[in-house]
């Protein structure tokens, strides 16, 4: 009945929005959306790999965000750097196998410090309390956004999405072909996975830098919610 009466209601309402602009109701089909430009698609598409960083690189400096770009073989030794800069301590790394390459250099050097994202819900507790006792978190991103110096991670069984925001300091490792111009292309990618077959995240996280906050006597509050200080270390891979 309720129902009824909100359906009689809303009628009645646009009837009397019709007679006022003096108009009749139409389908949406007979105005179908036409986009005046084709800028989401457009926007930096022209741009090679070194170009697209070259404007990270711009980009991030507006985000108090660290990027470095590293070759494989200097990976280790500056991620070395970056852990020592943030002040070591307790960190979380997902069970990702992305991680098998330098998995030894990081047990060999920190093997105390080190907790691993647990598979299965029964430790999702554990998992959040590691996180947020972490100094410092480290995991591989899915893409970087050159307009937006923005990353991309997803939730999944290795990694949940406190991984990523609880821990006080955050480097995030990302493969120089994963530099796409925007979100768009980042999308369209994750489309065509899915039309694939591949099994994707629970949630796909786009993530631009240290939380932060103005609206507090509009004074820039750094970490206010989240990592105080985030690294993206970008390897120049094939």
């Amino acid at each position: 009945m309720k129902k009824m009466t909100d359906n009689q209601n809303r009628e009645k309402f646009l009837k009397n929005l019709y007679n006022k602009l003096e108009t009749e109701p139409s389908e949406c089909q007979s105005h179908p959306y036409v986009p005046i430009n084709n800028l989401s698609n457009e926007t930096f598409a022209d741009k090679t790999k070194d170009e697209l960083l070259e404007i990270c690189y711009e980009k991030v400096k507006e985000l108090n965000i660290e990027m470095t770009e590293v070759t494989e073989n200097d990976l280790e030794e500056k991620l070395k750097d970056i852990i020592i800069s943030f002040g070591s301590g307790p960190m979380i790394l997902p069970t990702d196998k992305r991680f098998d390459s330098i998995r030894p250099f990081l047990e060999k050097e920190y093997k105390e410090q080190i907790s691993y994202w647990k598979e299965g819900a029964e430790y999702r507790k554990s998992n959040i309390n590691a996180a947020e006792q972490a100094n410092i978190g480290i995991a591989f991103s899915e893409y970087l956004l050159a307009e937006s110096g923005s990353i991309v991670v997803e939730t999944r069984s290795g990694q949940g999405r406190t991984l990523h925001f609880l821990p006080t300091h955050y480097i995030s490792i990302i493969p120089k072909s994963q530099i796409v111009p925007r979100s768009t292309q980042a999308i369209n990618d994750y489309a065509k996975r899915i039309e694939r077959g591949e099994k994707l995240g629970s949630a796909i996280h786009i993530i631009s830098g240290p939380s932060n906050s103005g609206d507090i006597e509009m004074q820039l509050v750094i970490g206010l919610h989240g990592p105080l200080k985030v690294h993206y270390l970008v390897i120049s891979d094939k």
